[in-house]
């Protein structure tokens, strides 16, 4: 792959050295991080990472679905109700 660069274009620069494995050390933490907790759940109702020790567990429908706070569990109910 021929990398090309548009002068301004620091995104696209961005783009090719990741692909090519010229990360940083920041950005290659951060991957570790991710890789190590590849079973991290989502919060149903605002879809940020959901820590195991606050995780909150709603059974909705006969579904286990997991939320980040009571505020997202009260949001979600409320959007159910408006449907």
């Amino acid at each position: 792959m021929e990398n090309y660069s548009i002068e301004g274009d620091e995104a696209s620069t961005e783009k090719h050295s990741v692909e090519e494995g010229n990360i940083n050390s920041s950005e290659e933490a951060f991957m570790q991080g991710y890789n190590d907790d590849e079973d991290v759940e989502e919060c149903a109702e605002c879809g940020t990472a959901v820590e195991k020790e606050k995780k909150l567990i709603k059974e909705i429908d006969g579904e286990e679905m997991a939320f980040c706070s009571e505020t997202c569990v009260k949001e979600y109910m409320e959007s159910l109700s408006e449907d």
